[in-house]
């Protein structure tokens, strides 16, 4: 699981890595026939995890739980997000998988409740370590689409 968790990470760090030299407003561009941007990608890879993680094991959300609805599955940005709210964003992506980590050692994931991911459909996760490693596959999805968002926003400018 430390492998896996060290994959997490640096496939976030290097998602911050690719945004950090945008705008607010460039992180925030949806461009035409899209129905999110590179903030609401971000965001949605804090919220995933946390879903998947704590809310299917019981536990309580580390970050606040009104951001569940802002970038859940299915989301999409309904207004722009501001640049303190993209900051915190991007400052989840990491502590919350320092916080897994943590919480992996205390066994707090025991009362795991198995969840089918629509991602894949018939991909059935049956515990946290199952979770965890569909979030390596997910961040990567992820990262892809932001890298051909962040094409897209440049050709805007």
């Amino acid at each position: 699981m430390k492998k896996i968790i060290e994959v997490i990470k640096a496939s976030r760090n290097k998602l911050l890595s690719l945004v950090a030299e945008l705008t607010t407003e460039e992180l925030n561009y949806i461009p035409t026939g899209f129905s999110n941007n590179l903030a609401w990608q971000i965001g949605h890879l804090v919220v995933s995890q946390q879903i998947l993680c704590y809310r299917l094991s019981g536990n309580p959300f580390i970050i606040e739980e009104g951001l569940i609805d802002l970038y859940k599955n299915g989301s999409k940005p309904e207004r722009a997000f501001t640049e303190a709210e993209i900051d915190q964003m991007k400052g989840y992506l990491l502590s919350t998988i320092d916080q897994l980590e943590i919480d992996l050692s205390k066994g707090i994931f025991d009362n795991y409740t198995p969840y089918t991911i629509s991602t894949y459909p018939g991909l059935k996760l049956e515990n946290v370590q199952d979770a965890i490693t569909f979030i390596v596959s997910h961040d990567g999805l992820h990262y892809g689409c932001s890298l051909g968002l962040k094409k897209l926003v440049k050709l805007n400018a």
